[in-house]
């Protein structure tokens, strides 16, 4: 096994340990109520078990939509310094994460792990610049657009499902996939990680596995078996199909652990598991819930942005529910981290020099329960909008529009069973109401150009209080200003017809020679 040597100078002592294996899977539009440690009618015994048995990580945050929250990830740097903030990246758009933009295959890579992609990408593809496969990733499977179908792999009536490798002087090596129209992409998922898994070399290097699911975006497909399981304990389509597809991406995570440990590599693995954000209750939603959490992707409510999580660790103790402040920008610098210095490395380690990042190592409050080394984090700013949001301690602050802000419950399924997850300890006070319900409070508020909410003692942001704290409301504000003064202008331009797949045999393909 590849070992790292760190030098710690004010010790002068050598410390050598063995890099750990880093799987990293991102659901996509997962609602904070359709994982199973909250949903008890979703049959997804592998995710439940590392859940239960890891270390559930319920104060984490992302973006609220899809490019967003992956650039985030990426860079450790919030959307609205990249020009990601508004909207997303669509098919046959000349922009992207911009190529100067360091990202976390590049770190682990610096680090010796070997650095292999699977599923979504969604941060652009008009040069060959902005893929995976120049970016630190040795292999790149999947797609590079925000959604496709699950079967024949189109989007916008073209096909997007390819294997990218890195070529010489530059250049990418591109399979396009052809013989993947048909096949469930979950299943070639699971598969391909599994492969990687199989011909890993753990004598030479490390690995670090990005697994991107699609699942459970929209459209609405699952294998028919997926489906029948819910037969007799679910009744509302949607919601059953939903349950179908987190059923079958926990059977891809159950492929993902056994080829870990068929390959010995599992005792020596941290494997993390999020969504990207809150699911969609409106327009695309396939019947995912964010209840007892207000809103859904897209709005800067807790139910956009709050992500169902978890990490699990045979290295680390489980059986935990950490309710420390954690954002999606944290995860490169508190990888990088765990890459350079380990598990349980010294105190004194420091990760690889990362820039002015927004991201803070959170490792100690992982392995240690330490306090989080956060205590407020930039929800958004969005100027096309004309909207922001920013927490900072118990208080969260909307000025503008943050979206849709409903609490619409689940389909009846269950309800003393439903009921039972919602605790007294979430401090949830909204009311389970009537099949497709909604709670129904003095909405007047809604028009304010600034809420303030307690998201501590009222999670499901039912009371708006800026009134009553004026002096915490200028806080806020003053501390937003700041965070504005560091944004850009969204970048987002609209397609371009240079783009078009018919000139790349049907394919969506880069066209340009840099953007």
């Amino acid at each position: 096994m590849l070992r790292l040597v760190v030098t710690i100078c004010l010790a002068a002592t050598v410390v050598a340990f063995t890099q750990p294996n880093i799987v990293l899977i991102m659901a996509d539009d997962l609602g904070w109520g359709d994982v199973p440690w909250h949903e008890p009618l979703a049959i997804a015994p592998t995710i439940l078990n590392l859940a239960n048995t890891g270390i559930i990580l319920d104060r984490h945050y992302t973006q609220p939509i899809c490019s967003p929250s992956r650039g985030a990830l990426m860079t450790g740097k919030y959307p609205a310094r990249l020009g990601l903030q508004h909207l997303i990246i669509g098919a046959g758009e000349p922009w992207g994460l911009m190529a100067n933009e360091t990202i976390i295959a590049n770190y682990m890579k610096q680090l010796g792990y070997d650095c292999h992609g699977v599923g979504k990408w969604h941060l652009g593809y008009c040069s060959w610049a902005l893929t995976p496969t120049q970016r630190g990733f040795d292999s790149f499977y999947g797609f590079y657009n925000g959604h496709e179908t699950y079967y024949d792999k189109t989007t916008h009536k073209f096909f997007d499902f390819r294997l990218d490798r890195p070529g010489e002087g530059g250049h990418v090596d591109e399979d396009v996939i052809w013989s993947a129209n048909g096949t469930y992409s979950a299943y070639l998922y699971a598969e391909r990680a599994a492969k990687v898994i199989s011909e890993h070399d753990v004598e030479t290097a490390p690995l670090f596995l990005y697994f991107a699911h699609h699942n459970v975006h929209f459209p609405n497909e699952v294998p028919i078996r997926y489906f029948q399981m819910y037969e007799g304990i679910v009744q509302n389509v949607k919601r059953r199909t939903l349950l179908a597809m987190v059923t079958a991406m926990d059977d891809a995570a159950e492929v993902v652990v056994s080829a870990l440990k068929q390959a010995g590599m599992w005792e020596n693995t941290v494997f993390i598991f999020f969504s990207d954000n809150g699911g969609p209750i409106e327009g695309i939603g396939n019947g995912q819930v964010n209840y007892p959490l207000r809103g859904g992707k897209y709005s800067y409510w807790e139910g956009g942005v709050r992500s169902a999580s978890f990490i699990y660790s045979p290295m680390l103790p489980g059986g935990q529910v950490n309710q420390e402040l954690l954002h999606v920008t944290d995860w490169l610098p508190t990888l990088t981290h765990l890459g350079a210095c380990g598990v349980h490395g010294d105190p004194g380690c420091q990760g690889p020099l990362l820039g002015d990042i927004d991201g803070v190592n959170q490792w100690s409050m992982i392995a240690k329960g330490a306090k989080s080394n956060r205590t407020e984090f930039l929800v958004n700013i969005d100027q096309k909008a004309n909207n922001a949001a920013i927490r900072m301690g118990p208080w969260k602050l909307y000025q503008g529009n943050p979206g849709k802000g409903d609490w619409p419950p689940p389909p009846r399924l269950n309800e003393k069973l439903y009921n039972k997850q919602f605790s007294e300890d979430q401090k949830v006070r909204a009311e389970y109401e009537n099949d497709h319900q909604y709670i129904f409070l003095d909405r007047s508020y809604d028009k304010l150009k600034v809420q303030l909410y307690n998201v501590e003692y009222d999670p499901a942001e039912t009371k708006e209080v800026s009134k009553q704290n004026k002096d915490i409301v200028q806080i806020l504000t003053d501390r937003l200003d700041y965070y504005k003064s560091r944004a850009v202008e969204p970048r987002n331009v609209p397609r371009d017809p240079a783009s078009d797949p018919t000139q790349f045999g049907g394919c969506w393909t880069p066209w340009l020679d840099s953007c």
